[in-house]
């Protein structure tokens, strides 16, 4: 069955209008507790946005008038939640009614909650600030809130795909309970998913497995055309990897970029059409895998050849672009390359892909169906895939079948068989990425006869803090510094092909798996704000106490032991003041300033993809070994690996490809079905 917010407010709304009191009411009371225990996942979830400010126009978010109110925030840095403010506060010897402000960290940094009681009952509860992932984050900001007053528990599930927020909004629930004088372990009560037993079956002209970046572009497309299309996504929430990226296309032929490059300068360079960037990769050596490298790159030109179209049709269904360009003081990223916006890292692909989901289920043919995973591929009696089962995590049953069959599930980066198999020197690592790459889509692709590519390649790093594992990809850009080892030496070149010398400095064991990224004021400055970069997503390091700042460079030396670190630092700065690049090659090196102490965030090269996955061709067809296609079965995104390694070209732009290559596979299948 497909729910819907509405459905979902207008069963949460009828359980609140019943009275409280003795006698019927005490047992409509007992049988409303048990109702609210047994909602789904599905059903709670999915309406819960709509379910807040709906009861908010109801008045069941206000709090009773006369009733004594309390306000309380937790430190404002060091502890990961609120709870240790509330030792300090004096708690009241009986329950007092009222509303409690309190906090807990999430993801990005302080969720702040406001929780109302009265009458022995969260009559409301909102997230009244965060700076939480858009696009994850924010999605359990406005469901998690309405499951616990319509369940009057903080023990429901946590959002698959939104875990570490869900998680910060019931530890600040928790504080508030405990601070009205309430006991917790009356608002504890297990919240359990309602098993069901349904079978469905259903039709659609086009199939497919995962609604991340890949998927949700080509069900839009397909939709616009007047295809039925009907997405399964294992998660509570839609996106995959996209809202984790930084949302940039490059592309070189839209009609934004056309109508910026007024003079005819951006033309003029190196990427500034298709031609000028297809010479520029055939050249850069560097870049390409030698050893397999045949002088032809036809995926990429077939991904670039599209990627005007692509962004042209996404700004002109309301998808919005940063301004472009560079301005003083004010964003320097992406000057040519079209950004989501509000821009670089500030959520834009977060606004893209909540776009897109929204706009996939506004049309009558269009369906997400949730918390559901894909079990195997359906094939007729020719050999054609014609669909696939699926399994609901409430235990429905579905079997879909469709014209075509898409896999746009992802990697297998979170999965460590197949790390193993595919790239073992790498399966002892943690990677940064969606908890939801598992490679099921993979391993769907290899049953019905397709094979894996691109195994055991060097895969790229990018920088994580130590203790929570925060992204810090572009740290080097916005807060200028070094990055040093167990000893305190410099590791290299850290701005020069970033991505794979964080691979290479964690692969190499001199540098003992240690590593602090370390810095000045003027860089602890702009880490909190920076201008350059218009975002402030690394103010988190100060609030989460893992940007720790020492008096000196000696006392950070002795307390990190770091015994090289004043000469690394020297070396640095000796090549900063002559203006010259320093032993690594490193040019403009960033002077860092010791008089005012120093700066360090211990740091750790993380690995966030596969390259590996499906043979494809251009057209999104999944292939077997004999380079023919499956018949009914395609594939986009992270499950066919990188599109630059199947040219022999190191990853680079992976969400490039995967909104391109989910373009180009809806054209295909506008044209094939």
């Amino acid at each position: 069955m497909y729910f819907t917010p509405a459905r979902n407010f207008a069963i949460i709304v009828s359980m609140f209008k019943m009275h409280e009191g003795t006698g019927k009411t005490q047992r409509r009371r007992k049988r409303k507790v048990n109702l609210m225990a047994k909602i789904s996942r599905r059903n709670f979830m999915r309406g819960a946005a709509v379910g807040t400010m709906g009861a908010a126009a109801a008045g069941l978010l206000t709090a009773c008038g006369g009733s004594a109110s309390s306000t309380t925030s937790a430190p404002a840095s060091g502890a990961a939640s609120s709870a240790a403010a509330s030792s300090a506060v004096t708690k009241p010897s009986a329950p007092v009614d009222g509303k409690y402000v309190t906090k807990a960290m999430g993801h990005e940094s302080w969720v702040h909650v406001a929780t109302t009681f009265f009458d022995g009952k969260i009559t409301a509860c909102e997230v009244l600030s965060h700076e939480e992932t858009i696009g994850i984050g924010n999605y359990a900001c406005a469901r998690i809130p309405a499951a616990i007053v319509a369940n009057q528990s903080i023990n429901v599930p946590n959002l698959r795909g939104s875990s570490i927020t869900s998680m910060a909004v019931k530890a600040a629930v928790k504080e508030a309970i405990e601070l009205a004088g309430y006991n917790v372990d009356d608002f504890s009560k297990e919240v359990t998913i309602a098993p069901s037993n349904e079978v469905i079956e259903e039709e659609a002209d086009v199939i497919i497995m995962g609604a991340g970046t890949s998927g949700l572009t080509c069900a839009c497309r397909l939709l616009e055309a007047g295809y039925s299309v009907t997405l399964v996504e294992k998660r509570d929430i839609p996106g995959g990897s996209m809202s984790m990226t930084y949302g940039g296309v490059a592309t070189a032929g839209s009609k934004l970029q056309y109508n910026y490059d007024v003079d005819g300068s951006f033309r003029e360079s190196t990427m500034g059409t298709l031609e000028g960037m297809m010479n520029f990769w055939q050249t850069m050596e560097k870049y390409h895998r030698t050893e397999f490298f045949n002088g032809e790159m036809p995926y990429m030109t077939k991904q670039y050849t599209v990627a005007g179209d692509l962004v042209d049709w996404m700004a002109g269904i309301g998808i919005g672009f940063n301004t472009m360009g560079n301005y003083e003081s004010a964003t320097q990223y992406g000057a040519s390359t079209p950004y989501l916006a509000p821009g670089c890292y500030e959520g834009g692909a977060g606004y893209a892909m909540m776009f897109m989901a929204q706009r996939v289920e506004k049309y009558e043919k269009g369906k997400i169906i949730y918390s559901t995973s894909v079990t195997d591929l359906i094939k007729d009696e020719k050999g054609r895939v014609v669909g696939f089962h699926a399994k609901g995590e409430n235990g429905a049953s579905y079997t879909l079948r469709g014209k075509a069959v898409c896999l746009a599930s992802g990697g297998f980066a979170k999965n460590p068989e197949m790390l193993k198999k595919y790239n073992p020197d790498y399966a002892d690592f943690f990677f940064n990425c969606a908890s939801s790459m598992t490679g099921e889509g993979i391993q769907m692709g290899i049953d019905a006869g397709g094979y894996v590519e691109c195994a055991n390649r060097t895969l790229p790093a990018f920088l994580s803090s130590y203790k929570s594992k925060f992204e810090l990809a572009f740290i080097h850009q916005s807060a200028p510094g070094i990055m040093v080892n167990i000893k305190g030496d410099n590791i290299g070149n850290i701005i020069s092909d970033n991505h794979y010398t964080m691979a290479k400095a964690k692969l190499n064991k001199d540098n003992g798996d240690t590593f602090y990224y370390v810095f000045d004021e003027s860089s602890a400055v702009k880490l909190r704000d920076s201008e350059s970069y218009g975002f402030n997503g690394y103010v988190a390091m100060f609030e989460k106490g893992e940007a720790v700042h020492y008096d000196s460079v000696e006392k950070a030396s002795e307390e990190l032991n770091l015994p090289n670190l004043a000469d690394a630092i020297e070396a640095n700065n000796a090549a900063a003041l002559a203006g010259e690049p320093d032993e690594f090659g490193r040019r403009n090196c960033p002077y860092i300033e010791t008089r005012d102490g120093l700066w360090a965030i211990r740091v750790d090269p993380t690995f966030y993809l596969t390259t590996a996955g499906l043979a494809i061709d251009t057209d999104c067809h999944v292939l077997n070994e004999e380079k023919k296609a499956i018949p009914g079965l395609y594939a986009a995104g992270d499950v066919c690996g990188s599109i630059e390694e199947k040219d022999a070209k190191q990853y680079g732009m992976g969400f490039d490809a995967a909104l391109t290559y989910g373009y180009i596979m809806g054209e295909t299948l506008k044209k094939e079905i």
